[in-house]
C-alpha cells in the first residue's frame, strides 16, 4: 500500500497532497420532462427533423434556439476536506451526492450551470480542469469496462497510460500487486465482463473498477457507492484500504454510501448530510449524530449511525423524540435553515477560514510540491500545461494494443465474421462462376464488382456497436487523463489496417478466381486495393455517424440511409451518364460519392486491354 501511489516522496511524507475547499457550490440541471416510447412513424419523422436537427446543432452550436427549464440539483454547499481527510456523503438515492461529487471531481459536463468556488489546495478549478484533470477522479457507481478485456489489460493498460517510459518495466508488477491486494488474482485472465458477456462476478468487476481508479494515481478521489456488490467484510476492508491509502498518501477521499455500517462510519473523518440538494450537516462524524437528537429527532439503539442521518431524509423511516413532533424541521428547506442557523455551521465556516489561512500562511507551497511532483511524474515529452502523463504517440501505441486485445478477445464475433466472408465470397461467387468472356459476360462481370466494393462495407456496419458502447469508457478514461480521445480514434484507424487487408485477402481472393475475371497480376492488385480503400472509407463514414449520435438508434437510421444514398448513386443501379444527365439535382451525389469512384475504377480496370468476342 505504502508503494502504490508511486510518487514523490518529502521527508518520508507525500507530495502530491492538497485538500478541497468548496463554497457557495450550486448546480443546476435542466429540469426533467415528459418521455414517450418512440414509434416507427417518430423515428422516420425524427430522422429528417429533430434528430437531425440534433446532430446538426453539434457541428454549428448557433442553431440551437431558446434555453431549457434548469433547478437546482445542489444548493449552496459550503466546506473543505483537508488532505488526508475522509468525508462520507449521505442521502438517499436521487438526494445530489454524486452530482456533489462530481462538482468536486471538476467532473461538471452534463450540467446546465455550475457556480461557487471550488479550489484544490489553492489552485482553481479552472486550471484542474486544464492542467492536472487526472488527478482529480470520480469513480462511478456503475462498472463501466471493455467487457471484452481480462482483468490484467484493463489494469495494464491503466498503468501504460499513466507511468512514464522510464518506470515501465514496473507495469506488470503494479498490476499484480493491485489484483493481490482486492483478492482477485485467480480472475486475472478471466474476461471483465458485462450484462451480456459472462466474465467476473459482479462483486469482482466492482474491485476492477476500484483498482482502475487507483491505478490512475490521482490525489482527490471521490468513490461514487463503491461498495455496491460487495459483501459486509469486503465493503469493510475495501473502506480500510481507503483508509491506509489516505493516511499513508495524504489523499483527499471523498466516499457516498448507501449502506455503511457502524466499522465504515469510524473510519471516517467528516460526514456530509444531503436532502434533496440541500446541506443539512456539514462536520465532525462525532458530533452528527448528537446535532439531529437536539434538533429533535430520535435515534434507535440499534440503529448505525450512517442509517439514522440518511433515516433523518425519510419522512417514512425518521422519529421524532416525544414532545418535539412540532418543533423538529421536517422539509429540506426547514433542516437547511436549521443548519445554517446552528453553531455547526459556524464550525464549518470557521474550518474554511482556518484551512484557507493556513495555505496563505505557506505561500502555496503544498500546491507548488503538488505542481512539481505531477511534472516529474510525465515523460520528458509531455508539455508542462498537459494533464496527460505519456506522449500522444505513447497514448496512441497504448490504444491501439488494447484495440487489438479487444478484437481478439470477441472470438465469437471473430469467427462470426470469417464464416460470413468465406461463406459469401463462395455462395455469390459461385452465381457468377463461368461467366462468358464475351459481351454476354460484360454485365454480369460489373454486377460482380459492384458487389465486391459494397459486401465488407456493410459487412463493417458492426463498428456502429462498437463505437456507440464504447463511448461512455472513453469519456471516463478522458476524465482520469489516460488518453486523448483523439488517441482511440487513431488507434481504431491504425489497427483497421491490418484487420481489413486479412479481410479484404479472404474475400477478393475468392471472388476474384471465382467470378473468373481477367487472370493478370497487374488487374487482381489494383481490384484489391480499391476493395480495401472503399471498406477503409466505409468504415470512417459508420464511426463518424458513431460519434455525432447520442445512442446507437439514431446512429444505424442515419448510417442506412448514408449507405443507401451512396449505393443508388454509384453509377450501377442509374447508369453514369443518365445519372449526371437527367438526375442533375440529385447527380451531383456522384461526385462526393467513393463508391462511385471506386466502381469506376475497378470497373475500368476489369475491361482496359480487353477485347469482347
Amino acid at each position: 500500500m505504502r508503494e502504490g501511489h508511486f510518487e514523490k516522496r518529502k521527508d518520508g511524507k507525500s507530495a502530491k497532497k492538497v485538500g478541497v475547499i468548496y463554497k457557495n457550490l450550486t448546480v443546476k440541471g435542466v429540469a426533467a420532462s415528459a418521455s414517450f416510447v418512440r414509434t416507427l412513424p417518430d423515428a422516420i419523422l425524427g430522422t429528417f427533423g429533430p434528430d437531425l436537427y440534433h446532430i446538426l446543432c453539434r457541428f454549428f452550436p448557433f442553431l440551437s434556439v431558446g434555453s431549457p427549464n434548469t433547478r437546482d440539483l445542489i444548493h449552496d454547499f459550503t466546506g473543505c476536506v483537508r488532505d488526508g481527510e475522509m468525508m462520507l456523503v449521505l442521502g438517499r438515492p436521487g438526494a445530489g451526492c454524486s452530482t456533489f461529487l462530481k462538482a468536486v471531481a471538476n467532473n461538471r459536463q452534463g450540467y446546465a450551470g455550475v457556480s461557487g468556488d471550488v479550489t484544490y489546495g489553492g489552485i482553481p478549478a479552472g486550471k484542474q480542469a486544464k492542467m492536472y484533470r487526472g488527478e482529480v477522479n470520480y469513480n462511478p457507481e456503475d462498472d463501466i469496462h471493455f467487457a471484452n478485456l481480462n482483468v490484467w489489460q484493463t489494469f495494464t493498460f491503466a498503468l501504460m497510460n499513466k507511468t512514464k517510459k522510464k518506470a515501465r518495466e514496473e507495469i506488470p508488477i503494479i498490476a499484480d500487486a493491485l489484483m493481490r491486494m482486492f483478492g482477485i488474482a485467480h480472475t486475472k485472465y478471466t474476461r471483465v465482463g458485462d450484462e451480456f458477456t459472462r466474465g467476473v462476478s459482479g462483486g469482482e468487476r466492482k474491485r476492477v473498477s476500484i483498482a482502475e481508479t487507483l491505478a490512475s494515481k490521482s490525489t482527490v478521489m471521490c468513490w461514487d457507492n463503491s461498495t455496491r456488490g460487495l459483501d459486509a467484510s469486503t465493503a469493510l476492508d475495501y473502506a480500510r484500504s481507503l483508509r491506509i491509502m489516505t493516511d499513508v498518501s495524504n489523499r483527499t477521499t471523498l466516499v457516498t454510501l448507501y449502506q455503511a455500517g457502524e466499522g465504515i462510519y469510524d473510519l471516517m473523518d467528516k460526514v456530509l448530510v444531503i436532502d434533496q440538494g440541500r446541506e443539512i450537516f456539514m462536520g465532525r462524524k462525532e458530533e452528527a449524530r448528537q446535532y439531529f437528537v437536539d434538533l429533535g429527532f430520535q435515534a434507535p439503539e440499534r440503529q448505525t449511525t450512517a442509517d439514522f442521518l440518511t433515516a433523518v431524509t425519510d419522512p417514512i423511516e425518521r422519529r421524532f423524540r416525544p414532545g418535539c413532533e412540532q418543533s423538529t424541521p421536517k422539509t429540506p428547506e426547514e433542516l437547511e435553515k436549521a443548519f445554517r442557523e446552528s453553531p455547526q455551521y459556524q464550525k464549518v465556516l470557521e474550518d474554511v477560514r482556518d484551512y484557507e489561512a493556513s495555505l496563505q500562511q505557506s505561500n502555496y507551497e503544498a500546491a507548488k510540491e503538488f505542481e512539481s511532483a505531477v511534472q516529474e511524474g510525465k515523460s520528458k515529452h509531455v508539455s508542462n500545461k498537459s494533464p496527460y502523463t505519456v506522449s500522444f504517440f505513447q497514448q496512441v501505441l497504448a490504444c491501439s494494443k488494447r484495440e487489438f486485445w479487444l478484437f481478439f478477445g470477441d472470438t465469437t464475433t471473430l469467427y462470426t465474421k470469417v464464416f460470413i466472408i468465406i461463406s459469401n465470397g463462395l455462395i455469390v461467387g459461385s452465381l457468377f462462376y463461368g461467366t462468358s468472356e464475351g459481351t454476354a459476360g460484360a454485365f454480369p462481370r460489373g454486377g460482380a464488382l459492384f458487389f465486391s466494393i459494397l459486401f465488407l462495407g456493410w459487412l463493417q456496419l458492426t463498428e456502429l456497436m462498437k463505437a456507440v458502447s464504447g463511448r461512455a469508457v472513453v469519456a471516463r478514461h478522458k476524465d482520469y487523463a489516460f488518453y486523448r480521445p483523439s488517441a482511440v480514434s487513431m488507434a481504431r484507424v491504425l489497427t483497421d489496417f491490418p484487420i481489413i487487408a486479412v479481410q479484404v485477402c479472404l474475400f477478393s481472393i475468392i471472388m476474384y478466381f471465382m467470378c473468373t475475371l481477367d487472370i493478370e497480376a497487374g488487374k487482381f492488385f489494383i481490384y484489391l486495393l480499391f476493395v480495401y480503400v472503399t471498406t477503409i472509407l466505409l468504415t470512417a463514414l459508420y464511426r463518424m455517424f458513431a460519434s455525432l449520435s447520442p445512442e446507437i438508434d439514431t446512429a444505424v437510421r442515419f448510417s442506412g440511409i448514408a449507405l443507401n444514398l451512396l449505393i443508388i448513386y454509384t453509377g450501377y443501379v442509374i447508369p453514369k451518364p443518365q445519372l449526371l444527365g437527367e438526375y442533375i439535382w440529385f447527380g451531383w451525389i456522384y461526385w462526393v460519392n467513393p463508391l462511385g469512384y471506386s466502381f469506376e475504377a475497378v470497373l475500368t480496370n476489369e475491361f482496359s486491354g480487353r477485347t469482347l468476342p
